[in-house]
């Protein structure tokens, strides 16, 4: 999908396990003054921790895709750091969205999903799925803003959105 973001969002520290999953992975801020890095979880990413520790089972219903041993994997990083999930799709001008939030090695937000197409379209956006989840890692929204855009997320509409402009931490 070309409008297709799928990322974790948190302290270094708490990215930091996905770095030796893949030794390549890349840490990006969205803004100029971040204290959460952000990391784009793709395929690759995504198929190296299967290898690595196996599938799981893919929850239904729950609305992110992430299987039980990405969410184990999730919970375990957030040893070190509250993170986040995020997930938003595009099509045909719709958007979905999915967010959960693991802190001290539980789950403390979500998973959650949200269809922003038909009757929910104007559903206030405190109440989004991506706000909720960034809320729950301190993200305050600015006046006029929500947290979405405070974050700097709003610039950007796919994981190579952010690997092409977004800036990489050393």
């Amino acid at each position: 999908m070309p409008d297709a973001l799928r990322l974790f969002v948190g302290p270094r520290a708490a990215l930091a396990p996905f770095k030796a999953l893949q030794g390549d992975v890349r840490f990006y801020v969205l803004t100029r003054d971040a204290e959460l890095a952000v990391l784009p979880f793709g395929d690759a990413l995504q198929d190296r921790m299967h290898d690595r520790y196996g599938t799981g089972d893919w929850p239904e219903n729950q609305g992110i895709l992430l299987s039980t041993t990405d969410q184990s994997f999730a919970a375990d990083c957030s040893q070190y750091g509250p993170i986040a999930y995020l997930q938003r799709d595009g099509i045909d001008g719709a958007e979905l969205q999915a967010a959960a939030v693991w802190q001290h090695g539980h789950i403390s937000v979500g998973p959650a999903m949200l269809d922003l197409g038909g009757a929910n379209a104007r559903r206030a956006a405190p109440l989004q799925p991506i706000n909720v989840a960034l809320r729950a890692l301190g993200i305050t929204a600015l006046p006029g803003q929500d947290e979405m855009s405070s974050f700097g997320l709003g610039e950007y509409a796919s994981n190579a959105d952010i690997t092409a402009r977004a800036r990489v931490l050393g």
